[in-house]
């Protein structure tokens, strides 16, 4: 737990400090809001390894399926950690003014995104086949898991992520973060149809429970 619990707090220090590097070190209210909220989510991700030590040790260790995670999931997954981790926070920095004081749009994006942290909690408690890549995990056993928030949508740890694309820009809010958190958005929806189809064709029961659960990421639209 104390491993990852550093890893996580490690790169959101990197993405502070890419932050302050953009805003020639101005750590402005709604910087400093969302930091709080930003390393917040990290401590009680820690946490998850008291209810789930197993799952949290398989999504740590990406490197033992490395020969077996699919070329198209570590593009992405590559893109994605370089984007919504790093980049987006130097871009923020850079062209949102740090005086900008704390709206309302600031403070509904960041319930947005404590709901989209608790979103992903809920899914990992759920689903003990989250591990952090798209794969078959045949090794395992793996079976169809379609209770908590996978009972609503097939990909909630995905929703998650969308709903967290809002909320960075609701409080960063610059046509240049618009842009990067478009650019996640769009890896996550194609790594979403990517992963199902993988799904559909090697795990048994998904195609039916695609048909028990037609939505993706968001109930009633995708």
């Amino acid at each position: 737990m104390a491993v990852y619990a550093l890893r996580l707090l490690v790169e959101r220090a990197l993405g502070l400090l890419l932050f302050l590097l953009g805003s020639s070190w101005r750590l402005g209210p709604c910087a400093t809001l969302w930091f709080v909220a930003y390393f917040g989510a990290a401590v009680c991700g820690a946490g998850l390894y008291v209810l789930n030590a197993d799952l949290m040790d398989r999504r740590a260790d990406i490197a033992s399926t490395k020969d077996v995670t699919p070329i198209w999931d570590k593009v992405i997954l590559a893109l994605f950690w370089l984007l919504a981790y790093f980049v987006i926070y130097f871009v923020a920095g850079k062209s949102v003014p740090a005086s900008t004081p704390i709206g309302p749009a600031a403070i509904v994006g960041v319930v947005i995104y404590a709901a989209s942290t608790a979103l992903t909690f809920w899914a990992l408690r759920t689903n003990a086949y989250a591990e952090s890549v798209s794969r078959l995990q045949s090794e395992r056993g793996q079976t169809v898991c379609d209770a908590g928030p996978y009972a609503h949508v097939r990909h909630p740890m995905y929703s998650a992520i969308l709903m967290w694309c809002v909320s960075v820009v609701l409080v960063f809010p610059s046509p240049a973060v618009a842009c990067v958190s478009f650019a996640v958005l769009v890896l996550i929806v194609v790594r979403t149809l990517l992963e199902d189809e993988m799904l559909a064709r090697g795990l048994a029961g998904y195609k039916s429970y695609r048909t028990r659960v037609p939505w993706r990421l968001v109930p009633h639209v995708f």
